[in-house]
């Protein structure tokens, strides 16, 4: 997907590179912060505008400053914003952001086919409401991250995967003491809101919880139509290290 999205001329990625890095920024909360970006995804994008101003700057002069090196390394630098993509996901993540408008999906040149109106849009497909309950596992990896693993509840092993029709997973947790009562109700305020359109993901809590447990509801979305979310599926508990 992203090497047909994401322009390969050197011209035309460059007005795509200007453009997307400067909205990422954009927005309380920040625009990559809302896509479900992490930080270093973020930095890395704008280390690719950094590192590519000067370049193509050379590049544009066709007198003085052109080589076929600065070539090379304009395309090198387009190939690994095409790798990062498909990597992480990351115009997947844009997709499946609850409230995409859009001009999110015009920005960075996908699909509006199904999007009417600014904000919020709408989808023409439609699909039941989810009854299938999230079958999780969990596994602490130290530093205060946990790995989520997501399977449906009908088929609870294998590659870890999301129920049919949609496409995130969306989760509630607290990090508690050792002994501390565990929440019963998914719904409680205390609880921190989070979704991955990944249904195998890493859930930093933070590198002061170790020794502390990992309190976890799960329950399958749609990005599109949150009234067609799945039930909360009972609480899951994990020591952190």
């Amino acid at each position: 997907m992203s090497t047909t999205i994401i322009p390969r001329s050197i011209d035309k990625f460059n007005l795509y590179l200007i453009r997307t890095a400067a909205y990422l920024l954009l927005g309380t909360p920040t625009n990559w912060s809302r896509f479900g970006w992490s930080s270093t995804e973020n930095a890395d994008w704008q280390a690719f505008l950094t590192a590519w101003l000067p370049l193509y700057a050379k590049y544009s002069d066709k007198k003085g400053g052109y080589t076929t090196g600065i070539k090379d390394q304009l395309l090198q630098i387009i190939e690994d914003c095409v790798n990062l993509c498909a990597t992480n996901h990351l115009l997947l993540s844009i997709q499946a952001t609850r409230g995409v408008t859009i001009t999110d999906l015009q920005t960075f040149n996908l699909t509006t086919d199904e999007v009417t109106g600014a904000t919020p849009h709408h989808i023409t497909a439609r699909v039941a409401a989810a009854t299938d309950l999230v079958y999780p596992t969990l596994k602490p990896m130290g530093g205060g991250v946990a790995r989520c693993k997501c399977f449906t509840d009908a088929v609870r092993s294998g590659r870890a995967h999301k129920l049919k029709g949609f496409d995130m997973v969306e989760y509630r947790y607290e990090v508690i003491a050792q002994g501390a009562a565990i929440p019963t109700d998914p719904n409680t305020t205390t609880l921190i809101d989070g979704h991955s359109s990944r249904a195998s993901f890493l859930l930093p809590t933070g590198t002061n919880n170790g020794g502390k447990v990992l309190c976890i509801f799960f329950r399958w979305a749609h990005s599109k139509h949150p009234t067609l979310d799945g039930p909360w599926n009972g609480c899951i508990i994990v020591t952190i290290l």
